[in-house]
């Protein structure tokens, strides 16, 4: 099953390196993530728990306990010239997790002729394609890999590239907490692309087992450009349903079974078994690139999220977030 995805991932690779590369645009779609992950200043390598861990990592693929969907929006300081969208779906297996995701951003540029009277808009985008593959070497450690493919449109010009991803996360000493190291975003250094960075990224997190809480820090060194970034994300649950009583805990399905005629459950099965956290988080996000807050309602498989982010710690760089989540 393994050789059949990096196969694929292989395939979809070459067809793409065969298209022509040029931008005009700074390829700012390749940072796209989830409602949840901007809450926490970006912070999310190490604690994915939903589809839209593909664009992020795609090691932490291995941590969503079920299979996902994933659509997010976000509202910026210009919304009625500017649309920025993504999806994602992951599906989740016993050692391996594949994931697919789709992100566009879409600007509308109002145009006028020399005699200064308004013409038709135009219309240029950034779309994604994104598709992503864990495995679980052991069941503390995970590998992740990523192709993306961009096109550029604008106007008549449709140009495309091809990026890459690999991600390692490890758990150290106890389960909850982790480490991860990532490369983003390598695979074109001609003049095309001579302005894209590749993201070399080192993430320490530590998250309890429930999800009630975690708190991770990450580092970002950007080349050529050398630049650096740092952020801390707390995630805390503020009100849990489940300690509430509100939500009957589902039985896992080999409970009722003798143990004479009981094996030990599988990764899969155990994963399955797993209670799903529901209540009321609350996220803050720092970082040298600004600040964020964000807010999620978590009710069993389905989950809301919220988030506003203050770039560049600026009143006037305000965007929001929102995003939902079904996980069956």
């Amino acid at each position: 099953m393994i050789k059949k995805i990096f196969i694929i991932l292989l395939i979809y690779t070459s067809v793409f390196f065969g298209a022509s590369a040029s931008s005009k645009h700074s390829l700012s779609i390749l940072e796209a993530g989830s409602t949840r992950s901007r809450g926490m200043m970006g912070t999310s390598f190490l604690i994915g728990n939903d589809s839209s861990a593909v664009f992020t990592s795609a090691a932490s693929l291995m941590g969503v306990l079920r299979d996902s969907v994933n659509l997010n929006y976000t509202i910026t300081s210009n919304p009625k010239d500017e649309y920025i969208f993504n999806a994602s779906y992951a599906h989740i297996g016993s050692s391996y997790a594949l994931g697919i995701g789709f992100a566009s951003e879409i600007n509308k540029i109002n145009s006028y002729d020399a005699s200064g009277i308004k013409k038709n808009d135009i219309y240029s985008g950034l779309y994604l394609i994104n598709l992503g593959a864990a495995y679980a070497i052991s069941e503390s450690s995970f590998i992740g890999a990523n192709v993306k493919s961009v096109i550029n449109n604008s106007e008549k010009d449709n140009n495309f590239g091809v990026f890459f991803d690999l991600s390692y996360m490890q758990s150290i000493f106890t389960p909850s907490l982790k480490l991860g190291i990532g490369i983003k975003n390598f695979g074109f250094y001609d003049n095309v692309f001579s302005k894209v960075d590749t993201d070399i990224s080192a993430s320490l997190g530590y998250v309890k087992s429930d999800g009630s809480f975690s708190v991770t820090a990450q580092y970002t060194i950007s080349v050529p450009s050398v630049t650096h970034n740092v952020s801390v994300g707390i995630e805390a649950m503020i009100i849990d349903f489940n300690k509430l009583g509100l939500f009957k805990e589902k039985k896992a399905w080999y409970d009722d079974l003798p143990e004479t005629i009981l094996d030990a459950p599988s990764a899969i099965q155990k994963r399955l078994a797993q209670k799903l956290p529901s209540g009321v988080l609350a996220r803050l996000g720092v970082g040298n690139k600004g600040v964020s807050l964000g807010l999620s309602l978590y009710v069993d498989l389905f989950r809301l999220d919220y988030a506003i982010v203050f770039d560049n710690f600026s009143k006037d760089n305000i965007s929001h977030d929102v995003g939902i989540s079904f996980m069956f």
